[in-house]
């Protein structure tokens, strides 16, 4: 019986100690960038046809995109889309959505340090007391639904 008793405590000395660890805060974890990325047609300088790298970092779909360059601001350019994709694969992006109507836009995020993606969040996040009117779409419209 004595025996029994020193097994039961054992074990719950076990569960307790493992419970605990699971329980632990660890901050310390990936952070990622998110941009629309497209890999379009595009012609060199000379004419000769070429794919480029469209790059839309920080605001989606809203911001201009811009031919990715390297960074010493040359033009990054392939001889077909798969080469692109794989450059990106090569440069740590992963492919997280393609855009439905499109062959060749997706949304695609790759690992950066907190620091960094601290700086892109500090200059594209703005704060404003009045709240914007969130354009509705027409389900939303008939039942007249406003956010606030």
């Amino acid at each position: 019986m004595k025996q029994l008793k020193l097994f039961i405590i054992a074990i719950m000395m076990c569960l307790a100690t493992t419970g605990s660890a699971q329980t632990k805060v660890n901050d310390a974890h990936d952070y990622y960038m998110y941009s629309w990325i497209q890999v379009r047609g595009a012609n060199k300088a000379n004419g000769d046809p070429c794919f480029v790298i469209l790059e839309s970092p920080g605001l989606g779909k809203k911001q201009k995109p811009t031919i990715m360059k390297t960074d010493d601001g040359r033009s990054i350019i392939f001889d077909n889309m798969m080469d692109g994709l794989n450059y990106l694969e090569l440069k740590g992006w992963e492919f997280i959505l393609a855009e439905k109507d499109s062959f060749s836009e997706w949304l695609v995020r790759r690992k950066v340090t907190k620091r960094e993606l601290e700086e892109v969040v500090k200059k594209y996040t703005h704060y404003e007391t009045i709240t914007p009117k969130v354009q509705l779409n027409l389900a939303e419209k008939n039942i007249h639904l406003d956010y606030e």
